[in-house]
């Protein structure tokens, strides 16, 4: 392995140039090594030994070495060999192309799975698997050339259908499935595949064709006359049947009674099977051919008729097996087709029954639900139907297991279908058995009447199996009718289908044979003979077939008619024409009705049609009556026989030509225009190959032309002279191109036979014939002349088909001429719609793709496209993408001239429509011909090299028309950049667009350059700065917008965009950055109107973009010092345009660092003093703005996350403030103050709110809209403000502050307005408020002490927080929340200062606990000496407060059992907040932190003091209101004076003692304040006792009088401090005590707010433990872990100075443990729960506890 990338043996290669990862090298070593991993494409360019140096196309910016052996190289060309070389893969592009869309779409396909989408994800998944194995067929190169082709057809197919169900772009494509290059295609060519595999797309979603596209080649939705047919599937019959029977299934309208389709029989044995096993499971049928009017009938049915078959009629036997009706069910087929349904869909039919006498319209009573008995439940006909879509090859061919076995039947209508195909050859004679009436004759009752019907030849002998009694079932030779028991008039309605060809059809009649079927009586059967017969002739003697419809036939006596052996033939049909047969021979009470419908493409019921096939065998005078009669014959039996009709006239046209030559051409044009209607447009296939291989006329050349000159030179008389009648000018026009493509075959066999005789003069000919048709179109004709408009349009719709039979004789320039003089002779605003057919076909003719035509067609062509375009009349759509194809054509053979002429005549027309179209695009509904026309006008843009610049330079030859080009350019090019003109799918067609825009920009770009910039500032005649402007904002919205930026985009899709474009983001900006340079001092003019433009570009995510943008803020910061000697314009531009951009997602950390680093070094490298310093002042501030939007950004979204939100908000509230940026200001307070009503948080909405209403004067000054505020005066938003925050106060109870708002309102309407009715208001606001501060009940908030450490972001790192808890917001659910809004985060279990592993970790810890409140000096005093309601007071122990403490107990020394107060001591840590509480947040960082202990004897002070104040609410509280209850004092009272179980204050007499201030010097000084505080103590218990003598009840009287005799111990023992201590103790000699001033403010702190540092929390603890001051002591025998377990408490921050000896810091105890219980002994005038007892090595120690107040 070489040892280096610069070893001497690279070299580089030869052959191993391209290749793919084998298998994956993931080298733990980095640089020079080449990570690679599966599947990755790499590019070689050096090797040394079994290794090579290359790169991954994955990312080509960095080169390494790997390992040969993990490479397979393949086949590749090398494109500019050397330092710059690129490889382009031999292999397939189909083959590159599929591995492409695995890659891509591998990564999606994961994540279809993530998100549960299973449809999609095995849709994609089967996909995935056949691409595989497409792709291997491909490369394996084994396959025919046209299999594939379609292989590669249907792998297009595929991968299109996988890109739409994943959303991703639409890859255009040619015929061969192989995906367009964009950039060799043009956009003009890219828009029209990409609109066609657009809409195509559309049509499949539409219907349904998924299930195509997965499993074979994708069928397009049904078109309006696409063909469905409906495919029968039988699977059972269920009735109680026990002999055989026959189901017949045909379609049914019920509208007008009539069969519609062929019958479909299934044959059944007893067993209810098919009769032929082998067609179990195999009974299919499909009834075809169902048109438009079918799909929309809602009275269509599928009927389904029961025969049974047997000896048995009405319960009695017969002699032969008869026929008889059963049942009938209906099934409505029309909710199969709306909408279609290519899946199966079972059935089961209900079998209705009857009397046999009504079976005949049984299926009417049914659908009419007018009679018929109900079927049995669980009985019927099972069956499945399914539609299928298309022509019957085509369903053939997608469904070849369903017709490959012969027993799937096809059913054809009965007629010929609404589509007429060519190949369409049917001859079938279908017949009905109608009816019948027959006489009893001799028997006493009527008749059980059999008809036996066969057909017979004219020897009377029975041509065999010609009778399809039904589809799916072998043909019959006799064909028995139902039989009705006993019923003279029978209604049979029977079809059967006569097979027989048109030669026997000449011979054969029918003959119906009439039966009467007896039971049998006896056990003799013999065979009868009937009683009656009749006949039918099915053609007549003039060799046409017999009319469709009902026929009654004569009906002879058998017997008498066998009597006669040599009589004539008889007639069959009784009609009004033909003598009847003898009287004798009939049946006179008889008669019998049948229904015949041939349907036949080989005989005719026409006879003028048969005499025109046939006119040799008539005389010459009489083929004007044929020629005049073929004209009436219907259409539809002209398609059937069109070529041997046309044969037949142009023979009689070559013959008669003098004599009949007018009548001929008149039957020719009536043909030839019969093709034009929609039913026989499949006909016209048919007349192009009898022109092309059976037309043979060599000499009618010459009257064809004659006769279509006569018939232009009639329509140019518009003044009423025409000789020929108007029908057959029209017909002519309609006629015209298939009598020119006669009039060319006609002279090119003339040619052959005469070897080239005359060809001048036919070219003359047909020339004057042209100019003749030219000269018409340019006729102007009155108002009401009607054929010559006619004529015109039919001309230009069928000129351009005969442009490919006249080149040959004419040539491209003289055909050239022709169609331009037609286009020149037209007016533009005259037949708009059928001239843009022409134009359309003639730039789509061969014509127009010969330069020598093209070059004289296109100025004709140009010229009504420009009308139309400018026009903006309903032709401009067509007018567009004509101009495209002509594009596409100048595309393919790009010629320099013709361009030119298309720039000269077509650009500026172009550029005023587009502009006009986007502008409504974006203000309105989408244009829908905004795509076309932008793809027309970039597809221009796109064949304009530099010289075509130059050219348009010059024709513009003022400089206004040069402005107003370069100004429309730009500005359309910006709006198009704006909103997206194409669908989202059609990304390639929009980077396409942008190269176009990057292209003519960078030429525009040039001239803008030269002829817009003058040398310096005096040659303002040159400098337009509206245009610099414009470019300026083109090259922003280009360089930001959407589609170009590569960072989103998955790693296949980026690599493409590179591969084909590069990143036209860079060479955007290049360009930008390079005419910046060039304003030279025009560059101070855009200043600061480009500030932020720039500033967006250069927020863009490259690296390049932002080190060549980045500059040009400091070439702006310099003209503004040069001119305005001031930032300030600029600073306001550069805050407003971050702010939004950054709120928008743009920048990040590394653009923060990039902007600082680069224009401060800039700053500092300047010889300008003043841009040093006040340049480094500004990029300061913008770096802080930076810092502070990014954390803003950088919080999460959601619920959990709206204090983060808010505090990063409230930073950026103060930078604004700071930086006076009042706008912004203020947007933000409203931004503010919604996302605190939305978390509940209405006291802070209320001062958020109030900062804009401070900032508001009680004027006349007009606001504009802010959130919910409308656009109002100074004074009325300051009013609405006000109101907003009194209700929020109102909703946060916190009502003292809204009444000073109150009084600022109440103010104004006094004093200024006058306005008393809202004073009243605002006043009984007021006053409602002082009442719910008395009755209304308030929670107290807690407050917590939180430091955030480790990785937070800027605006929290290593800082400790107060936050402001919920209501009734405990320590444990504070935590809970916390660590929902950082999830990351751990909750530290130590309650020591962080160390530095801990500030700089990359993990996140949180340090919270509770702390207490400190209410304000100013805000008590004013309390003093007077006796206040508690509620009043309360209030601000916990509001309006800043400072809170934190206190920690631990034990100095060696414990004392006896007396723990003698070693206990506390440390009381301090902290000030930047705000007081509450405010605009809920939390507030710490600003201010003091540190300081307690010692035993300040400890004491502390506990008694603290008393006192308890003390001293209770006695004020009785004071206030004698009815209040008494039992607080008493208990209050009980405890301090009976402390019984703790000694009460006696264990402070140790501190008096010299052992004590020996141990403890420096409590000597605090001895004074304790034994003052004790004093002041026996002080407010002498006078509660004595208010408690007054209200106590007689209960507790006895309770009473033991108090007042320990106060009176109380009192002798601590009344007078000479009683304490020793007696050589001198308080005189006592320093006097100084209170620390913290400590002297803590005197103040509210009881019910002191907490204990930390309760560990035992099973002992008990829920009734309520004391709010620290009254557990920490043991030594505590971990530290035990001391944190009920919550989490923070030590003082790092660096914190303490007041004690740092050789002894406080300590937390250790090896002991704390226990919290309920305390034993408890007196009973004080009640349990509010006592406690701490046990220390299980000792007890009893303190008593203070009162909470109870609301």
């Amino acid at each position: 392995m070489p040892g280096s990338e610069e070893n001497i043996g690279w070299r580089p290669t030869k052959q191993a140039k391209y290749g793919v990862v084998v298998y994956p090298y993931l080298s733990p070593k980095s640089y020079p090594y080449l990570k690679l991993h599966f599947g990755d494409v790499v590019q070689i360019l050096e090797e040394n030994g079994g290794w090579y140096r290359g790169f991954s196309l994955r990312d080509k910016q960095y080169k390494g070495i790997f390992p040969a052996s993990h490479i397979r190289l393949k086949e590749c060309a090398v494109e500019n060999p050397g330092a710059e070389e690129s490889v382009v893969p031999k292999e397939d592009p189909m083959v590159q192309e599929i591995a492409e869309v695995l890659r891509e779409w591998s990564l999606m396909w994961k994540k279809l799975y993530a998100e549960g989408k299973r449809r999609q994800f095995q849709d994609i998944t089967q996909l995935m698997r056949e691409l595989l194995d497409r792709r291997r067929q491909i490369m394996s190169k084994t396959l025919p050339r046209d299999e594939l082709k379609e292989l590669k057809q249907l792998v297009g197919a595929k991968i299109d259908y996988g890109n739409r169900t994943l959303s991703l772009d639409i890859v255009p494509r040619d015929d061969g499935g192989t995906a367009i290059n964009p950039k060799t295609a043009g956009i003009m060519q890219l828009y029209k595949l990409i609109k066609s595999c657009s809409v195509t797309s559309t049509n499949d979603r539409t219907a349904g064709n998924r299930q195509s596209y997965l499993g074979g080649v994708a069928t397009p939705g049904p078109s309006k006359r696409e063909e469905h047919h409906l495919l029968l599937k039988f699977e059972a019959l269920v009735l109680p049947i026990n002999e055989p029977c026959e189901l017949f299934f045909f379609l049914y309208d019920a509208r007008v009674t009539r069969i519609l389709s062929e019958r479909y029989l299934v044959a059944l044995s007893q067993h209810c099977a098919p009769r032929n096993s082998d067609k179990i499971s195999l009974c299919y049928a499909v009834f075809t051919d169902l048109d438009s009017a079918d799909l929309n009938n809602k009275e269509l049915y599928l009927v389904c008729q029961i025969v049974r078959v047997g000896h048995d009629l009405d319960g009695k036997k017969t002699a032969t097996a008869v026929r008889k009706p059963h049942g009938v069910a209906v099934y409505p087929v029309n909710t199969l087709f709306n909408p279609p349904n290519d899946e199966a869909k079972d059935i089961q039919l209900e079998v209705y029954t009857c009397n046999p006498v009504d079976y005949c319209r049984l299926q009417d009573m049914i659908i009419k639900k007018q009679g018929g008995n109900p079927p049995d439940r669980g009985t019927g006909v099972f069956i499945s139907l399914r539609t299928l879509i298309g022509s019957l090859a085509k369903v053939k061919e997608e469904n070849p297991l369903l017709f490959r076995t012969k027993y799937t039947a096809e059913c054809h209508k009965l007629g010929f279908p609404e589509i007429i195909r060519p190949s369409d050859v049917r001859h079938d004679v279908y017949l009905t058995l109608v009816r019948g009436q027959y006489s009893r004759g001799t028997k006493r009752a009527d008749k059980n009447v059999c008809v036996d019907m066969e057909v017979v030849d004219e020897d009377g002998k029975p041509i065999q199996n010609c009778i399809v009694s039904g589809i799916g079932e072998d043909p019959v030779t006799v064909y028995s009718s139902l039989v009705i028991y006993h019923f003279a008039n029978p209604c049979f309605n029977e079809t059967v289908k006569l097979s027989i060809t048109p030669e026997m059809m000449k011979r054969a009649k029918v003959k119906f044979s009439f039966y009467h079927r007896t039971t049998i009586t006896s056990s003799k059967i013999t065979k009868s003979d009937p009683f009656a017969f009749s006949q039918l002739k099915l053609m007549k003697e003039d060799d046409t077939t017999i009319e469709d419809g009902e026929h009654e036939l004569y009906v002879y006596n058998y017997k008498e008619y066998k009597k006669v052996h040599n009589l004539s033939p008889i007639p069959t049909v009784l009609d009004n024409f033909t003598p009847g047969p003898p009287m004798e021979l009939l049946s006179p009470k008889d008669n019998f009705f049948v229904r015949t419908q041939v349907c036949s493409t080989k005989l005719t019921q026409n006879a003028a049609l048969h005499a025109l096939l046939h006119w040799r065998q008539v005389t010459s005078t009489a083929i004007p009556k044929i020629l005049t009669d073929i004209i009436k014959v219907p259409g539809d039996e002209i398609v059937k026989f069109l070529a041997d009709t046309f044969n037949a006239l142009f023979a009689i046209m070559e013959d008669y030509g003098d004599s009949c030559g007018d009548f001929v051409f008149e039957a020719l044009v009536v043909m030839i225009s019969l093709l034009a209607v929609e039913k026989y447009e499949n006909f016209r296939p048919v007349l192009d190959a009898y022109c092309d291989r059976l037309f043979n006329a060599a000499s009618v050349h010459q009257h064809l032309v004659t006769k279509m000159r006569e018939v232009f030179e009639q329509v140019m008389l518009v003044d009423g002279t025409r000789k020929m009648k108007q029908e057959t000018i029209q017909k002519t026009s309609k006629a015209a191109e298939f009598l020119f493509k006669f009039i060319m075959k006609s002279r090119t066999l003339y040619e052959q036979a005469t070897r080239g005789k005359g060809n001048e003069t036919f070219k003359q000919s047909v020339i004057d014939l042209l100019h003749t048709a030219g000269a018409m179109l340019k006729v102007e004709c009155p108002e009401n002349e009607l054929i010559t408009p006619r004529v015109q349009a039919q001309t230009l719709q069928s000129f351009p088909q005969t442009i490919p039979l006249f080149l040959p004789v004419m040539g491209f320039k003289a055909m050239g001429e022709v169609v331009a003089e037609f286009l020149f002779n037209m007016k533009e605003a005259k037949l708009r719609i059928y001239k843009s057919v022409f134009v359309t076909a003639v730039i789509g003719s061969e014509l127009f793709k010969h330069s020598d035509s093209r070059v004289i067609i296109l100025p004709a062509v140009l010229k009504h496209l420009r009308y139309h375009i400018i026009q903006r009349d309903d032709q401009q759509e067509k007018s567009l993408e004509s101009l495209g194809s002509i594009l596409v054509h100048l595309h393919d053979a790009t010629v320099d001239y013709e361009v030119n002429m298309v720039v000269k005549e077509m650009l500026q027309a172009l550029l005023d429509y587009c502009n006009s179209v986007v502008r409504v695009s974006k203000t309105d509904k989408m244009a829908p011909t905004l795509g076309l026309c932008v793809s027309v006008l970039m597809a221009l843009f796109e064949l304009m090299l530099p010289k075509h610049y130059k050219e348009l330079r010059q024709s513009l030859t003022t400089a206004r028309k040069l402005e107003e080009f370069i100004e429309c350019t730009f500005s359309m090019f910006t709006e198009l950049l704006s909103f997206s003109v194409y669908a989202p799918d059609w990304s390639i067609l929009r980077l396409q667009q942008n190269f176009v825009t990057l292209r003519t920009t960078n030429q525009i770009s040039q001239i803008l350059v030269e002829d817009f910039l003058g040398s310096n500032e005096s040659d303002l005649i040159f400098f337009n700065p509206n245009l610099w402007e414009s470019f300026f904002h083109l090259a922003v919205a280009f360089t930001c917008q959407d589609q170009l930026q590569l960072e989103p985009m998955n790693e296949v899709r980026r690599n493409k965009v590179l591969d084909s474009y590069g990143d036209m983001r860079i060479a955007m900006n290049a360009l930008m950055v390079a005419k910046w340079k060039s304003l030279g001092l025009y560059q101070a003019r855009y200043v600061p109107v480009m500030v932020g433009p720039f500033l967006k570009v250069s927020l863009v995510p490259h690296q390049l973009i932002r080190k060549a943008t980045i500059p040009l803020f400091f070439d702006m910061m310099e003209n503004e010092l040069k001119y305005r000697h001031s930032l300030h314009q600029m600073e306001t531009e550069m805050i407003d345009k971050l702010d939004v951009f950054i709120s928008g997602g743009m920048g990040d950390a590394n653009y923060r660092h990039g902007l600082h680093h680069m224009l401060t070094e800039r700053c500092k490298n300047h010889t300008n003093p003043e841009v040093k310093r006040d340049g480094l002042v500004f990029i300061e501030s913008l770096v802080e703005l930076l810092r502070r939007l990014l954390d803003y950004r950088a919080v999460h979204q959601g619920d959990e996350y709206r204090d983060v939100h808010i505090h990063v908000m409230f930073n950026l509230l103060n930078f604004y403030k700071d930086m006076g940026r009042e706008e912004i200001y203020i947007r933000y307070i409203y931004r503010l103050a919604d996302l605190h009503k939305a978390n509940g948080n209405f006291v802070e909405a209320s001062f958020t709110l109030l900062l804009h209403a401070e900032l508001l004067q009680w004027t006349n000054q007009w606001q504009k809209k802010e959130g919910q505020y409308q656009r109002q005066t100074s004074s009325q938003r300051k009013e609405a403000l006000y109101h907003d925050i009194i209700d929020y106060f109102d909703k946060g109870k916190l009502w003292e502050c809204g009444i000073e708002q109150c009084r600022e309102v109440a103010k104004q309407h006094e004093t200024v307005t006058y306005d008393f009715a809202k004073l009243s208001a605002i006043h009984q606001t007021i006053s409602q408020f002082y009442s719910n501060i008395l009755k209304e009940i308030r929670a107290e908030p807690e407050y917590f002490k939180v430091g955030f450490y480790g990785s937070f972001p800027s605006f929290l790192k290593n800082k400790v927080f107060i936050f402001r808890g919920q209501e009734y917001e405990k320590l444990a659910d504070f935590n809970a929340r916390l660590s929902s809004q950082f999830p990351s985060a751990k909750l530290m279990k130590t309650l020591e200062t962080p160390g530095i592993d801990i500030l700089e970790s990359n993990e996140q810890y949180i340090q919270s606990c509770s702390v207490d409140s400190i209410p304000e000096k100013d805000m008590m005093s004013k309390f003093d000496g007077k006796s206040v309601a508690e509620q009043i007071t309360r209030f601000y122990h916990t509001n309006l407060v800043r400072r809170f403490l934190l206190k920690r107990p631990f034990h100095k020394g060696k414990k004392d059992k006896e007396n723990e107060y003698k070693t206990l001591h506390v440390e009381c840590t301090e902290y000030t907040t930047e705000h007081r509480f509450p405010g605009i947040l809920r939390w507030f960082e710490v600003k201010d932190t003091y540190v300081h202990i307690l010692n035993p004897v300040e400890n004491g002070t502390d506990l008694v003091t603290d008393n006192i104040t308890q003390l001293r609410v209770l006695i004020n509280r009785i004071k206030v209101d004698s009815q209040q209850s008494t039992s607080p004092l008493t208990m209050k009272l009980n405890g301090t004076l009976d402390a019984a179980v703790n000694g009460g204050v006696s264990k402070f007499e140790q501190f008096f003692s010299e052992e004590f201030l020996s141990e403890y010097p420096d409590c000597r000084q605090q001895l004074p304040s304790l034994k003052q505080c004790m004093e002041e103590l026996g002080k407010v218990l002498e006078e509660g006792v004595q208010l408690h003598s007054q209200v106590c009840p007689e209960s507790m009287r006895a309770l009473h009088n033991r108090m007042e005799d320990l106060l009176e111990d109380y009192l002798s023992n601590y009344g007078n401090q000479n009683s304490i201590g020793s007696q050589d103790y001198d308080p005189s000699t006592a320093s006097p005590v100084v209170p620390d001033p913290a400590g002297a403010e803590k005197r103040h702190l509210s009881s019910s707010r002191r907490k204990t540092a930390s309760q560990p929390i035992t099973p002992e603890r008990t829920a009734t433990f309520t004391s709010h001051r620290s009254s557990s002591v920490l043991d030594d025998s505590q971990s530290d872990d035990q001391r944190i377990r009920a919550s989490t408490v923070l030590s003082p921050p790092m660096g914190t100075p303490l007041s004690h000896d740092p050789q002894e810091p406080p300590k937390l105890p250790a090896k002991k443990k704390l226990t919290v219980a309920s305390m034993p002994g408890t007196p009973p005038s004080i009640p349990p729960h509010r006592q406690a007892t701490v046990v220390l090595e299980d000792e007890p120690l009893t303190l008593p506890l203070p009162l909470r107040q109870q609301h």
